[in-house]
């Protein structure tokens, strides 16, 4: 039975949207909001591939991970250059390489370009940049700027904070080395998705007041308050792809002893002063969980007079800029991000 529901769902969220939308009738709804189709769709599927109240092994976690992306991902544009490449990640005694890859749509360096430090999401735990490569090279070519995706190390194996410390240490690199790439350090800022996002804001926070603070930010349904107890947090603690259970468990597995979820550091929603942080840009999407740390962050930054863009996606479920064969409005909302960022380097 499983294994028909599972290819029952295949078929499934390849149909059209107006197909979907006669098949479902009506669609579930929270807060005035209807889920849309294509979500509906994708997230029925997720759930045919879960087994209730069982949790995977981190490394089965990272392989779904890696074969959703493959699966459900519209592949990235070709670019005119997409480097890979090493920076030293001696930090507090943990040492190692960072990978980095770098997208940009020229080859030409001698040119300074603008550029966006992007950090992707998975829960802190997983994500590479193998998963959000299409996603980094979409926003490279329509934003007309370079991307520079950071592998930052992750959990279990490098708890909190160490994938910050990568984030931050990149980023700092680039602003000393970045002219050799091409990259103009007065036009570099930072972003991410979910746990990434996560990690841009804190980078944003940690260098605010120094000179070579990011420029802005760009986040992806960002994780914000480690609590995990706000009301969408609860009120969708089933939700499709990014349910409450799960978060728990990514969470547990990213502080490991840590458990100050007031701090800054690891939540960004409690950062002491906003008025501090470079002009941004929050999505948020009304079936995620996550929906209310974006909205509740937006609303500080709004407090504190920093500039800010805050577009809500309203029928949408968490990771949906990763699933952009099955999910249209995910190749929409990059579209969006990429011209926020041309009007804003």
């Amino acid at each position: 039975m499983g294994k028909l529901a599972m290819l029952a769902g295949l078929v499934m969220v390849r149909l059209p949207e107006n197909v979907l939308k006669r098949i479902y009738g009506e669609r579930e709804t929270y807060r005035g909001q209807t889920i849309d189709a294509k979500a509906l769709a994708l997230g029925r599927l997720a759930n045919t591939v879960r087994i209730p109240g069982h949790l995977p092994s981190v490394q089965e976690s990272r392989q779904q991970s890696e074969h959703t992306a493959t699966m459900f991902d519209r592949k990235g544009p070709k670019l005119a250059r997409v480097e890979n490449f090493n920076i030293d990640g001696a930090i507090d005694g943990v040492s190692g390489p960072i990978g980095v890859r770098l997208y940009s749509d020229t080859v030409d360096t001698n040119s300074l370009q603008p550029a966006l430090v992007f950090l992707h999401g998975g829960g802190f735990v997983q994500g590479s940049l193998e998963s959000h490569d299409a996603v980094c090279a979409k926003l490279a070519k329509w934003s007309g700027g370079i991307v520079v995706a950071v592998d930052y190390r992750l959990a279990p194996e490098y708890p909190f904070p160490q994938g910050i410390e990568d984030a931050k240490q990149v980023f700092l690199w680039l602003v000393e080395n970045g002219v050799a790439l091409g990259i103009d350090p007065e036009r570099l800022g930072v972003g991410g998705d979910s746990a990434g996002a996560c990690f841009a804001a804190v980078v944003s926070a940690e260098l605010a007041r120094q000179k070579n603070a990011p420029k802005f930010q760009a986040l992806i349904y960002p994780v914000t308050d480690g609590h995990l107890n706000s009301e969408s947090v609860n009120d969708l603690a089933d939700a499709y792809i990014l349910p409450k259970e799960r978060m728990t468990w990514y969470l547990d597995l990213y502080r490991g002893d840590f458990s100050d979820f007031d701090d800054p550091k690891f939540s960004p929603l409690f950062t002491e002063d906003f008025a501090t942080l470079p002009k941004t840009y929050v999505l948020t999407a009304g079936f995620d969980p996550l929906c209310d740390d974006g909205t509740a962050y937006v609303e500080k930054l709004s407090k504190a007079g920093v500039p800010v863009t805050h577009r809500h996606f309203p029928g949408q479920i968490h990771a949906f800029i990763n699933l952009t064969s099955v999910i249209p409005q995910g190749t929409q909302a990059l579209k969006e991000i990429a011209q926020w960022l041309q009007d804003n380097w």
